[in-house]
């Protein structure tokens, strides 16, 4: 009896040999799918993160483009009311005599916008290159609001900036505000 089992477990055996090997290149596979799928996953994070990054970089040099352009109405004398300014837009400042409210309407003056530190010498913003500072556009506006008894001055204030990754349309970012000194 002995001769059979030993005959039957050496079938058993040699039977099963192959099997294995399948069920081990199977998982192999597997893994290796597993594995290639959260490499692209984790590249994909990577580029969104650096997106994000770089808008929040263009977000916040535009943010520093008004506040310069700010320091240029109150500080550089080169603003008194709408002296200095004309339908030209030359040296950054327009004035067309009819309120400009909305960026498509001064997209065209955007050519003859001032770059960020020109007339208030703010040095260079330090993660964008020296090429894609900041650059904004000063629209004067004079209003006579209710019950006043003098126009009102006000400016429109366009800052564009570009992100670190070389300025491409996705990185830029365009604020506007209207400043009342």
């Amino acid at each position: 009896m002995k001769t059979n089992l030993s005959v039957h477990n050496m079938a058993i055996r040699n039977h099963q040999s192959g099997v294995v090997l399948v069920v081990s290149l199977i998982m192999l596979l597997l893994l290796t799918m597993i594995g290639v799928t959260g490499m692209q996953v984790t590249g994909l994070e990577e580029k969104m993160a650096g997106n994000s990054k770089d808008r929040n970089i263009a977000f916040q040099a535009a943010e520093a483009g008004l506040r310069d352009a700010e320091s240029d109405l109150l500080n550089s004398g080169r603003v008194s009311g709408l002296t200095g300014m004309d339908n030209q837009c030359t040296t950054g400042l327009c004035y067309t005599g009819a309120p400009i409210l909305h960026i498509e309407d001064n997209a065209g003056f955007m050519g003859n916008a001032v770059t960020y530190g020109t007339y208030t010498a703010a040095t260079n913003l330090i993660d964008i290159p020296a090429l894609q500072q900041p650059r904004y556009l000063i629209v004067g506006m004079k209003l006579w609001p209710p019950g006043a008894v003098n126009w009102k001055y006000m400016y429109k204030i366009t800052a564009v900036a570009q992100g670190a990754q070389g300025g491409q349309a996705s990185t830029s970012s365009v604020l506007q505000e209207v400043y009342a000194p």
